[in-house]
């Protein structure tokens, strides 16, 4: 028994010798081992970087820590760049101080890197967070903000008033279709370009998912689709570009509300940039739109009669800051 116990320890120990590497084979595994694990740093240490974003600096831009009276212009430049992947998305938006948030720009895109410019209007908040927020293919972020104040001396501005204007669709031959809302002059198709400079608020008609669509526009309607109906404005060297808020679809407005302003409080309280889209489409007797124009000026439209014909018009009321 013991001399078989003998004959098993010997065989064990024999083995666990043999499992053992010699000095030359050792060094060659270590050696392997270390290119291994210097390939893994490497990996981890090449991944695929965040984006970059900062905000451009100079007289031109509103600074931090910046106070503006109500109403007053907020403009940024800001520049991104994608590492080695494009950009996709570029979020601006304003934190409040109870922590909420409201997103005034959302844009997506697929581009190296982007340098643009935005204005925006100070509202009626004593102070905000602006918060840029850029996004990488690689689903990766790059963020910057800044913190801007309400002037306390804010008042509340005055407004252009005009009760009755009337712009005429593309076929009407009668009434001009566009329209500087400052001054409420009307111009007809021959004579707008020579006011092109002036012009905001541009008319027309069609049916629109088999629903007729009495439509505001202006000369810079994105995509150039205002041409379609007035080809004219493809020569135009100044092609103003209008938005309308649409969020007053559900939303609206009351009549009321309109008719008892008369300075530009509920025309910078109305309007709400993140649903500004370049037509306001399906307008309504009792409609009241809320715009801004090129020239950052807030205003209201309430909408009295609005024909379904080509050759038709529509009857409005404007109130529009000075």
């Amino acid at each position: 028994m013991k001399h078989s116990l003998r004959i098993l320890n010997q065989r064990y120990a024999n083995s666990c010798r043999s499992e053992l590497l010699p000095p030359r084979k050792l060094f060659r595994w270590i050696l392997l081992l270390s290119v291994a694990l210097g390939y893994v740093s490497c990996e981890k240490s090449q991944e695929t970087p965040p984006p970059a974003i900062f905000l451009m600096t100079g007289s031109e831009y509103t600074p931090n820590n910046a106070v503006t009276p109500i109403g007053g212009s907020l403009r940024f430049g800001i520049i991104a760049t994608g590492e080695e992947v494009n950009l996709t998305n570029l979020v601006i938006k304003k934190v409040m101080p109870d922590g909420s948030s409201i997103a005034v720009f959302d844009s997506g895109m697929n581009t190296p890197g982007i340098s643009i410019s935005k204005t925006f209007f100070q509202s009626v908040e004593d102070t905000a967070q602006w918060v840029f927020q850029v996004m990488d293919r690689s689903r990766k972020f790059a963020t910057t903000s800044l913190t801007l104040f309400k002037d306390p001396n804010s008042t509340w501005g005055g407004i252009w008033e005009h009760p009755l204007i009337t712009l005429g669709y593309q076929q009407n031959t009668t009434n001009g279709q566009f329209l500087d809302p400052a001054s409420g002059t009307v111009y007809s198709t021959d004579s707008a370009a020579l006011f092109q400079e002036l012009i905001d608020i541009v008319v027309y008609y069609f049916v629109d998912e088999e629903l007729p669509s009495p439509t505001f526009s202006s000369p810079g309607e994105s995509g150039g689709g205002i041409e379609a109906w007035y080809p004219s404005i493809a020569t135009w060297s100044t092609k103003r570009y209008t938005k309308y808020d649409i969020s007053v679809d559900a939303n609206p407005i009351p009549v009321e509300a309109f008719e008892a302003c008369h300075n530009d409080s509920l025309l910078i309280l109305s309007y709400d940039d993140v649903w500004g889209k370049r037509k306001f489409k399906w307008a309504d007797p009792g409609d009241v739109i809320p715009f801004l124009t090129a020239g950052g000026k807030k205003g209201l439209i309430r909408i009295l009669t609005a024909d379904h014909d080509p050759t038709g018009s529509l009857s409005f009321s404007v109130k529009i800051q000075q």
